[in-house]
């Protein structure tokens, strides 16, 4: 029982940082965008957008995959 807990809030814990850093992420990348691009063009700005992006997701898939690595090839759903 102990461990479906700890597991249950390490999991909770990772979905709401994912929240956070999506949210974050779309925040930061559109304020930067709106207010200290002025020089750039179109193109420019989306490049900056995707690379936000990108170094977001990235973020996110080492949260994820530390998450995952810790269970194994069997799954949290088989212990």
């Amino acid at each position: 029982m102990e461990k479906v807990n700890q597991m249950q809030r390490g999991l909770m814990a990772r979905v709401v940082l994912s929240i956070i850093t999506l949210a974050a992420f779309l925040a930061g990348s559109l304020i930067f965008v709106g207010f200290y691009t002025s020089g750039y063009d179109l193109f420019q700005k989306i490049v900056v957008l995707l690379v936000a992006m990108i170094i977001a997701f990235a973020a996110l898939a080492v949260l994820w995959v530390t998450w995952a690595g810790r269970r194994g090839m069997r799954g949290w759903w088989r212990d």
